[in-house]
């Protein structure tokens, strides 16, 4: 028997010479099927047995002709010896060969018949032994890699094909109108592909097996809107991404509907070297030999998270799509399964693993972001991808998910091994003599995306001053400003100015607070040279109570115990910190020790009897909250390596097991005669244009004021006096008796005419 073949069988173990000669033997595949099925449908239209009544013959014969015509333009780009074969009638012996059809004989003989195609199985055979020699051979093809990827059966890629006719093709629009018998279907379905798959030989029961496995197999390619009732009744409609990743230019190029969530966390280059946190990379490699594929990561922020997932994959030789979740989630549940779906699929097109990154939620929200991190999971797992979460915070994983999942901590880098990031990110800058690298690894305890930062904005901050080197200050400063953000907004800094000279204290009251400064000073020689460390390994830090009337002086010395120091002062604005949300409190008290605690700085709290009130158990819900608020802030002061100043008018409010955790409690008395003289004489500036009757020593045994009033009274006396005409440029008593007048009227205390003798004349 002597037969013309569609598919030359000498060339059956030939690669595609690219993936456009594979597209085109695929889609060929289909328009040899669309044709047959077509050519059927002629006398069945004729006889008026095939019941299509929303179809006209001469949209039949158009759509017929458009099909022969692509095969026509198929056949001519071949050379005869891949178009036909002119065989013997051995042939029929051989089963490869007889299993193509002679589908083109005569073909470019425009009034010859065209000849019955062979079965597309064989047919999707044929393209499929080819391409695997291509593939054999390193010759890459997008389309057979998914295929191969996602195990698409030979009905799944045909559908598959049909859909990437439609999409690129817009003649095909008539064509499938016809297939499907309906003018605005203009992209195959599910059961139009089976049709035309199988020919005269569909049965819809005898399909439906390999339709619904197509259907499952479809669904991380094609944005699918499936009928609950009518599942087969499916458009198959690729959308832009599907098209740009197959025969684009950029087929790497994230989707853009969503590219302002996703981003592309690993991008090909080799990260540098791991200088801390190699357990936890190698706790990471263990888990995944075991088969684990999710992993939550969790650590400060620049703890190194990224950098870990970064290594990981460079190890494994994938890629990593990250999607910033704090802003999705911020979206409905439809938006944002469309939006996990679409991530999904980008993992499976460019072969990547998947982050979830900038976890976080508030308690209120916490029902909603479990779900959404489920359906994440649910959506990335059920493509066997592996899953990372990135979070500050450590998640819930058990409430999440009952996934297998592994947990690891990045903490903060040890001493030595941020002495090395130190040393290793400064490579490429130049400092100071007086800058120490060794002294910036022991004040902060940064994590290493924040040394890489402040060493960054350290020279920022030098060039501003016109500098090539980074000096001591200028990098101080910078490490400063790596303050955590949520932590700016709980606490203001205040600039340390006051010193010991400027405070009026007794003996006393200063010798405690010398004695304060010391456990700081010799605190590494203590702990660490005379090996404190094994029988004090808790509460190293400093905490210093004040308590006295107000105005004593509390606030200042809290500056002078800073600048003594040399550290920053930050006072916690308790405003910002008490949520009516339950367990908010909570988050953002331990939330300020720790980022406090990274770079070394004096936390003050001012009126500190509003969060460490006494403890009660009178049983109420509210009290109850209140002492788990008080119970933590006792463990956060008692924990905290730093130091923490703590004020308060009213020592009677405060729970007596917080003087426990005090190592010093100083009481700020109200002053004496000889002390409000002190007070006035230091705190009048020594520019200031006295008048020869100004009697100090009278102000300061006749008024009984603290510091504070003190220093309001000499304030607005200047102002008295530089607004008055006839002070000839001069404070004059009277200026300081009418400013003592107004705060005798500002804190509603009574004062009579015999308050000012002998002076009352001046302004009574």
């Amino acid at each position: 028997m002597r037969t013309g073949r569609l598919f030359a069988p000498k060339l059956k173990e030939k690669p595609f010479a690219d993936h456009a000669e594979y597209a085109d033997y695929l889609f060929a595949c289909v328009d040899a099927r669309l044709d047959a099925y077509i050519a059927d449908m002629k006398p069945l239209f004729l006889s008026g047995d095939g019941g299509y009544r929303n179809v006209l013959y001469p949209d039949i014969e158009m759509a017929h002709d458009l099909c022969q015509k692509r095969l026509a333009d198929f056949t001519a780009g071949l050379e005869p010896s891949e178009s036909f074969d002119i065989g013997s009638a051995d042939d029929a012996n051989d089963e490869d060969d007889t299993a193509l059809g002679d589908l083109f004989a005569g073909l470019a003989k425009e009034s010859a018949p065209l000849p019955a195609p062979p079965g597309a199985a064989e047919m999707m055979a044929y393209v499929e032994k080819r391409a695997r020699a291509a593939t054999d051979a390193g010759i890459p093809l997008p389309i057979h890699a998914l295929s191969q990827k996602l195990g698409l059966t030979p009905f799944a890629l045909f559908c598959f094909a049909a859909a990437l006719l439609s999409a690129a093709q817009t003649n095909y629009a008539v064509i499938f109108q016809i297939v499907g018998q309906n003018a605005s279907l203009t992209a195959p379905s599910l059961e139009s592909a089976a049709r035309v798959y199988n020919g005269a030989g569909f049965s819809l029961t005898a399909a439906a097996g390999d339709m619904s496995l197509a259907l499952e197999q479809l669904s991380p390619l094609l944005d699918l809107n499936v009928s609950k009732t009518m599942p087969f009744s499916t458009v198959l409609t690729p959308d832009k991404r599907i098209l740009d990743f197959l025969f684009g230019k950029s087929p790497l190029r994230l989707d853009e509907k969503y590219n302002r969530f996703f981003s592309v966390l690993t991008g090909g280059e080799r990260p540098g070297p791991l200088l801390a946190g190699e357990a936890q990379l190698d706790a990471l490699r263990i888990a995944y030999a075991d088969d684990v594929r999710i992993f939550s990561l969790y650590g400060d922020e620049g703890s190194g998270r990224r950098f870990t997932i970064e290594h990981f994959c460079a190890e494994q030789g994938i890629n990593c799509v990250s999607v910033d979740c704090g802003k999705l989630f911020a979206y409905d549940f439809a938006f944002v399964e469309k939006a996990l779906w679409a991530l999904a699929r980008e993992c499976v097109l460019t072969g990547a693993c998947c982050c979830l990154a900038h976890l976080g939620y508030r308690e209120e929200e916490k029902e909603k972001f479990f779900g959404y991190v489920d359906l994440a999971f649910g959506k990335l797992t059920e493509n066997t991808l592996t899953v990372f979460t990135s979070s500050q915070e450590k998640l819930p994983m058990k409430e999440i998910t009952r996934l297998d999942f592994a947990q690891f901590e990045l903490p903060a880098p040890s001493g030595a091994e941020r002495e090395k990031l130190w040393r290793h990110y400064a490579q490429t800058y130049e400092f100071d003599e007086d800058v120490d690298l060794v002294e910036m690894a022991a004040k902060f305890l940064f994590t290493p995306g924040k040394i890489k930062s402040a060493l960054k904005m350290g020279r920022s901050l030098s060039a501003m001053k016109k500098s090539d080197k980074i000096s001591r200050v200028c990098l101080f400063e910078a490490c400063y400003n790596q303050m955590s953000h949520e932590l700016t907004q709980k606490a203001t800094k205040i600039k340390a100015t006051y010193t010991w000279d400027d405070i009026v204290m007794s003996k006393d009251q200063r010798q405690s607070l010398e004695y304060a400064c010391d456990q700081i000073r010799f605190r590494k020689q203590i702990y660490e040279e005379w090996d404190y460390n094994r029988k004090y390994p808790y509460g190293r830090g400093l905490s210093v109570l004040l308590f006295g009337a107000p105005g004593t002086g509390k606030s200042m010395c809290a500056q002078v115990l800073a600048n003594a120091l040399n550290l920053e002062l930050y006072r916690v604005d308790l405003s910002k910190v008490v949520d009516k949300y339950v367990g908010e409190t909570e988050k953002s008290i331990s939330m300020i020790f720790r980022e406090a605690k990274k770079c070394n700085v004096v936390l003050f709290f001012d009126e500190c009897d509003t969060l460490f009130a006494k403890r009660s158990d009178d049983g109420g819900a509210n009290r109850s909250s209140n002492n788990n608020k008080t119970a933590l802030l006792l463990q956060e002061v008692e924990a905290y390596d730093g130091v923490s100043v703590l004020a308060t008018n009213y020592k009677h409010n405060i729970d007596p097991a917080f003087f426990r955790r005090m190592k010093f409690i100083v009481e700020f008395q109200f002053p004496d005669p000889e002390t409000r003289y002190i007070l006035w004489k230091a705190t009048i500036p020594k520019n200031t244009p006295l008048a020869e009757d100004v009697d100090v020593r009278f102000l300061a045994e006749q008024f009984e004021f603290v510091g504070g009033n003190i220093k309001n009274c000499i304030l607005n006396a200047a102002f008295l006096a530089a607004g008055d005409p006839a002070a000839g440029g001069m404070v004059h008593m009277r200026h300081y008796l009418l400013a003592i007048r107004y705060e005798f009227v500002k804190t509603g205390k009574v004062f009579t005419r015999a308050d000012f003798e002998p002076y009352a004349e001046q302004i009574l």
